[in-house]
């Protein structure tokens, strides 16, 4: 989808997942890698919890002959209801059974031993090139985890560094982007753990039982698409016990505007609090097809003044240092998360991908059975 493609996320765009294919299990009849059985046995369990939402998911799994240091890597194929959620691809378990992986692998044409930063220029003038713009990579030993070498890529934003976090093989041969996952526990677990929602940017109900977190990109046409569709849908649904948190997920290497309307809702948020927040995005929608780098300031100061800010005070919070913090902690826990499109939703934990009309409806039909559908005609 030409819309989608623009939501690609940062994680995505260091190199190209190893593709595969692929013994049968449903989504929600397995567990996730319980202790006991091997990791053929287990991994089909903690796919299904794991792998984004498909209301009929069945997951096969398959030995590869693939190996990146201590992981031995698995042909995963996933089908389900929606042949858009399908899934062909290879993921890593280490080989004690601790830790599962599931980014991209980027070979080094010339490996080293990694015992410096300096050891990894490649991977810095890789990423500069990447993104056009300058790079710093940064061991992280206090992450290292099974025989890997943690570290993070700072990648100037021109708002700030954004860090992706990966690990590299001791022998400098590759670079795992994306972070490793705890193959004992259920991994909605661990994402809730890894979601930082102290700073209540939410609307619903505040002992709302479903905690919806949705990672988007102001500047992104299907975000807005969806967006408002989910706006619909809640709508039509008054009864549904939610708390929708908003979390910001620019994608400013492709959207010229984007980090300045983040920063723009987080200092709304800070002096209006949510109910402007969430009023200022539905505006920045509304206009989003011909909005300009400068057309957001003047929506942005417009709007806060609107709210009851002063104007002072909104100047001295945008596009300043501690708005753009609030901005990038969202950017890096999408990252650890491994977001890779906008818009991305987690529901208590569960990924969903929106990319068929009713998956969403399909998984919130599973807390309420009574929810109502809408029109998923094109929004208005």
């Amino acid at each position: 989808m030409k819309t989608r493609a623009l939501g690609l996320a940062l994680v995505g765009m260091l190199g190209g997942l190893a593709i595969a294919s692929a013994a049968t299990h449903s989504q929600a009849a397995k567990p996730a890698a319980a202790p006991g059985g091997g990791v053929e046995a287990r991994l089909p369990g903690y796919l299904n919890q794991y792998l984004s939402y498909d209301p009929a998911s069945k997951v096969t799994v398959e030995k590869s002959t693939d190996r990146v240091a201590n992981f031995q890597g698995w042909k995963v194929k996933r089908t389900g209801k929606y042949p858009k959620l399908n899934v062909d691809k290879t993921v890593y378990v280490s080989d004690d059974g601790k830790w599962f992986f599931d980014g991209d692998t980027v070979p080094n044409p010339n490996p080293k031993p990694v015992e410096t930063a300096l050891d990894l220029a490649w991977l810095e003038a890789r990423t500069s090139a990447l993104y056009r713009t300058k790079s710093k990579v940064i061991l992280v030993p206090d992450r290292d985890a099974a025989g890997l070498k943690a570290l993070v890529i700072a990648v100037e934003s021109g708002f700030g560094p954004m860090r992706v976090p990966g690990y590299v093989t001791p022998d400098g041969s590759k670079f795992l982007n994306g972070m490793l996952w705890d193959f004992q526990v259920d991994p909605r677990e661990e994402r809730k753990k890894r979601i930082d929602l102290s700073q209540g940017r939410f609307e619903g109900k505040p002992d709302g039982s479903i905690v919806m977190v949705e990672y988007a990109d102001m500047e992104c046409g299907y975000c807005r698409f969806r967006g408002l569709q989910m706006d619909q849908l809640l709508e039509a649904n008054p009864k549904l016990s939610y708390k929708r948190y908003y979390k910001f997920f620019p994608l400013w290497f492709s959207h010229t505007w984007s980090m300045k309307a983040a920063s723009a809702a987080d200092c709304i948020f800070r002096f209006a609090k949510a109910p402007a927040m969430w009023a200022f995005k539905k505006q920045v929608y509304s206009q989003q097809a011909v909005m300009t780098v400068s057309g957001i300031d003047e929506l942005a100061l417009t709007f806060a003044e609107g709210s009851g800010i002063p104007r002072a005070d909104f100047l001295n919070c945008y596009l300043r240092e501690e708005s753009l913090t609030d901005v990038r902690k969202d950017l890096d826990e999408g990252q650890r998360l491994g977001v890779k499109s906008t818009p991305t939703y987690f529901i208590d934990g569960t990924e969903i991908t929106w990319v068929e009309d009713k998956v969403m409806e399909d998984f919130l039909r599973t807390k309420d059975p009574s929810l109502k559908s809408i029109d998923y005609g094109p929004p208005k």
